[in-house]
């Protein structure tokens, strides 16, 4: 009897037992750079191999290099995948293509706040290990804040007219929303375990984050 193949449990061989999936499955790209983000998370770049992240996504180190090039194009992809589900969680709260509302910046803090607390081996990742690590990481995090200080822009009460705004009003503006964007960034690293603000109250925290994004917001 020839060989026959399950789709959610891998090859049944002839001896009746299951092998791994093989490396070109496109699913196995996906768990592998899950396991990558778990693993880098733990270990950080320069101590995690590929032979810890193959064992990790339960896979050959040979399916690992079928799908990336080395450990850095790994890295890039694990990093990309964590920042990516940050675009996803702002975008859900207010997509591009909608205005901001006075509750907005709140919701949006509140909805990353949310996902760092449940996902904590990604949080960890973008927190702790990402500047940096490799000139690819360090485009992909560029390239990451400044989609946010754009984006921040829409928090503003009070729109700038780049074209009748005084230079001076426009640079402490800027001003205003990267320090806002480096300051939401910021605050979570701060706060996880063994961090400065880790015995502060969360919801103290929060209410405090919220607070002074506000004032950034005004301060212009």
């Amino acid at each position: 009897m020839s060989p026959v193949t399950s789709a959610t449990s891998g090859r049944i061989g002839n001896d009746g037992g299951v092998a791994k999936l093989p490396a070109h499955r496109p699913s196995r790209r996906d768990e592998i750079v899950d396991a990558a983000i778990e693993v880098f998370a733990e270990k950080g770049f320069v101590d995690t191999s590929m032979s810890d992240i193959a064992e990790a996504a339960d896979v050959a180190v040979t399916a690992v290099y079928y799908h990336f090039a080395g450990k850095e194009d790994l890295y890039g992809a694990a990093i990309g995948s964590v920042l990516e589900s940050v675009n996803q969680v702002v975008a859900t709260v207010r997509p591009d293509d909608t205005p901001a509302g006075e509750d907005t910046l709140d919701q949006v803090i509140d909805a990353v706040w949310y996902w760092v607390d449940n996902n904590p081996a990604p949080a960890r990742l973008m927190h702790l290990h990402t500047p940096a690590a490799t000139r690819q990481a360090a485009l992909i995090r560029r390239e990451f804040d400044e989609l946010h200080v754009r984006r921040a822009f829409a928090y503003l009460l009070e729109p700038v007219d780049s074209a009748g705004a005084s230079q001076q009003r426009l640079d402490v503006t800027t001003l205003a929303i990267r320090t806002l964007v480096d300051m939401l960034i910021a605050i979570h690293p701060m706060r996880m375990p063994g961090g400065p603000l880790s015995s502060c109250s969360p919801d103290k925290l929060r209410a405090a984050t919220k607070s002074l994004s506000t004032r950034l917001i005004l301060a212009r």
